[in-house]
């Protein structure tokens, strides 16, 4: 498969991939934000029926105080005004606030709207109105339970209430006062009950209620629980479909706005966190394939090139060994030339070992198998031991070889393999001698000194250097391709990158450092031996 379709077939399985975990993402996500508006919507239906229990609570104290108090001559807060209302309507006024004028309000439609017995029920008056059982089976479950929710806090008001009834004063029948029923008499809140008609000829008693003041002490009571609520009038009789509605008094609790959507979905949940640890994943994945693919596919063409090199560099010695050993098997070669063509046969046959010495030598790196044998060793003993392979290479390519290194350099100690350092060195100069051919002057150096607590030897010739954008791919192995290596100088692009390994393998580094007035130089450090580095 061709890099293309290879990342065309990548690129598609995580489109796919994507695809399938956005999908997952948004559906997850769209039910994510459903159940935290169910809890929001909870959360509001908690508070509001706290609030109805604490609405209802208080306004039940003041229900139970006004039934056995009625008649008091004297009205505490929220009352603003006790009255009678006779059997012929005519309202009379037993007591008020000194700072408020009597209440203007309708006492005929008043009596009409009293309920006969002592409070409302969740059913409408009458007889005819289905049982509560056949009301709320038919309801949403929501409404149910408001349902049976009102009607436990009306049982509560009511028997708060009663509790407080008292027997009717002297000149009325001698039966137990009803509780007070709430009621809006036009726009007044109003408390009130039917009496038994005795030598008063009272038809109605009540008082009436500061319905401002107290609307606004209820919602300061539930301003913790909902701070933008208000209660508003509910006219009528109660019924099972009414929601939020008081036990106490016609009146209605609205909660106010809730919370908008945006702060419900902006909680982290723990199924948004494992979302996003999905995707976090899938990321690592994707990135981790693409890497593989990428290595592999640059695997794939450093072997094509290898390859190619290989059989570009084997193609030569090869042909010559053909030629030349059947012309001197023939007797064609003249007796006084027959040595030249063995200097020649030799000098292919150590170009062949190079290569396969490099090969073999990169591949035990690879796995692991080469130790470096690393000992202290005079600098004088190694350039003696480790350059006499590269010098015969130079000279056998046209070379002037040159050494540098002073007696105090010759005389210090460096840890290292020697073995090791001639392969390096002689990569070096190997491929001076292919890169520099034609140079002027015709030389190769070889410099030695001291640098900071290491050894520095440098390679350096004459010849057209490294080029700046081959410089960071130059000690990777196999870097040429297939054209190069057709087209370019002798090798398989492995020298440097085995030099590389073993200068770090022995302790020190390999790196390009060009001179200024051009050429090319190398520079293999080594580290020097303890004793020198302690010396000052």
């Amino acid at each position: 498969m061709t890099p293309r379709r290879a990342w065309a077939a990548y690129a598609t399985c995580l489109a796919i991939a994507a695809a399938g975990l956005a999908a997952l993402t948004h559906r997850t996500l769209e039910a994510d934000r459903t159940e935290a508006a169910a809890r929001q919507e909870a959360a509001v239906e908690e508070n509001v029926r706290l609030a109805l229990w604490r609405i209802d609570s208080a306004l039940a104290a003041v229900v139970a105080r006004e039934t056995a108090n009625v008649r008091a001559t004297r009205v505490m807060p929220p009352v603003v005004e006790t009255f009678v209302i006779d059997a012929a309507g005519r309202r009379r006024t037993l007591a008020a606030t000194a700072d408020r004028s009597p209440v203007p309000f309708d006492a005929t439609a008043l009596v009409a709207r009293l309920p006969e017995s002592a409070a409302g029920d969740l059913q409408a008056e009458g007889g005819d109105a289905p049982p509560l059982a056949d009301l709320l089976a038919d309801l949403p479950v929501q409404q149910r339970l408001n349902a049976n929710e009102f009607k436990a806090r009306q049982q509560a008001v009511m028997q708060n209430s009663l509790a407080q009834t008292v027997e009717q004063p002297v000149g009325l029948a001698a039966a137990p006062l009803a509780a007070l029923s709430a009621v809006w008499a036009d726009d007044a809140l109003v408390l009130a009950r039917r009496v038994t008609p005795g030598a008063a000829g009272d038809a109605v008693e009540g008082c009436v209620l500061d319905w401002p003041r107290l609307r606004s002490e209820l919602l300061a009571a539930i301003a913790d629980l909902l701070p933008e609520a208000t209660l508003e009038p509910a006219e009528g009789s109660p019924t099972t479909a009414d929601q939020r509605l008081l036990a106490a008094i016609p009146a209605r609790l609205v909660p106010g706005p809730l919370s908008p959507p945006a702060a419900t979905a902006a909680v982290w949940s723990p199924l948004r966190s494992a979302l996003a640890t999905a995707w976090s994943a899938m990321a690592v994945a994707a990135a981790a394939v693409g890497a593989l693919l990428a290595s592999v596919l640059a695997l794939s063409e450093r072997r094509a090139a290898f390859v190619s090199s290989v059989t570009h560099e084997l193609r030569t010695p090869l042909t010559t060994f053909r030629l030349y050993s059947g012309l001197l098997e023939e007797g064609m070669v003249p007796a006084a030339e027959v040595p030249g063509y063995h200097a020649t046969l030799r000098r292919e046959a150590d170009r062949l070992t190079h290569l396969v010495e490099n090969v073999l030598a990169y591949a035990r790196l690879e796995r692991g198998r080469h130790a470096a044998r690393l000992g202290p060793v005079a600098v004088g003993d190694l350039l003696q031991q480790a350059t006499a392979r590269p010098a015969e290479r130079a000279t056998q390519a046209g070379f002037e070889w040159r050494l540098q290194a002073d007696d105090a350099t010759c005389r210090l100690a460096v840890t290292t393999d020697p073995a090791a350092v001639e392969q390096v060195l002689f990569n070096l100069v190997d491929n001076a001698c292919k890169y520099a051919r034609g140079a002027t002057p015709a030389v190769i150096e070889l410099a030695a000194a001291p640098r900071s607590r290491s050894l520095a030897i440098a390679v350096r010739d004459h010849g057209p250097g490294v080029a700046a954008h081959e410089a960071a791919r130059l000690f990777e192995p196999f870097r040429k391709s297939a054209r190069d290596a057709a087209e370019g100088a002798a090798g398989v692009g492995l020298g440097l990158a085995l030099s590389r390994r073993l200068a770090r393998q022995m302790g020190g580094d390999l790196a390009c450092e060009p001179p200024a007035d051009g050429g090319g130089r190398f520079v293999l450090t080594l580290p020097l031996a303890a004793d020198d580095v302690a010396r000052p």
